[in-house]
């Protein structure tokens, strides 16, 4: 079994002045939200064998915090096509990239709903619904796939886990 983790980076800090949008930092809320985030990973003892995480500051940063949470250290990729809207979705990318069973994703919106919406099109899993209407910061997306390898995954063998948002927690 496979096992897909999305999460989006952490909430901006829009007050430095920062016009360039990959080297906006995140806020202290954004890090609050995130440890939140990093309590439920714990709890559910997730554990990631493999990141690919775009490469702006706030992901990378965001990133940062989950790992200083993990019990392992995972293998770590950055990748320009998880930085905003690519010609690849996530899940495309994922099958090309991923080698490892548990796979971490971090980047942004609308990336992340629109990958979920297009792979999972018309499902009525609350999960799926909730991610695809509003995807806030720091909200993780989780799905598991009965297959053994990342070009199997299809919405037919998805089981959704679970959608949560930092403000639930």
């Amino acid at each position: 079994m496979l096992n897909l983790s999305l999460i989006r980076h952490a909430k901006s800090d829009w007050n430095h002045g920062i016009d360039d949008d990959m080297s906006r930092p995140i806020s202290l809320k954004g890090i609050n939200r995130t440890n939140k985030i990093c309590v439920l990973i714990k709890e559910k003892k997730m554990i990631f064998d493999e990141v690919f995480c775009s490469p702006s500051k706030r992901t990378k940063e965001t990133l940062d915090i989950i790992v200083k949470n993990l019990p392992c250290q995972p293998s770590v990729h950055y990748l320009e096509n998880l930085y905003h809207t690519s010609s690849f979705d996530i899940f495309e990318t994922v099958m090309l990239e991923a080698k490892k069973k548990r796979v971490l994703i971090v980047s942004h919106q609308p990336l992340l709903s629109n990958s979920i919406e297009n792979f999972f099109s018309d499902s009525q899993n609350k999960h799926y619904l909730n991610a695809i209407t509003s995807y806030p910061t720091s909200a993780l997306f989780n799905v598991s796939f009965e297959c053994e390898e990342w070009y199997q995954i299809s919405k037919c063998n998805s089981v959704f886990n679970f959608f949560i948002k930092p403000s639930e927690l």
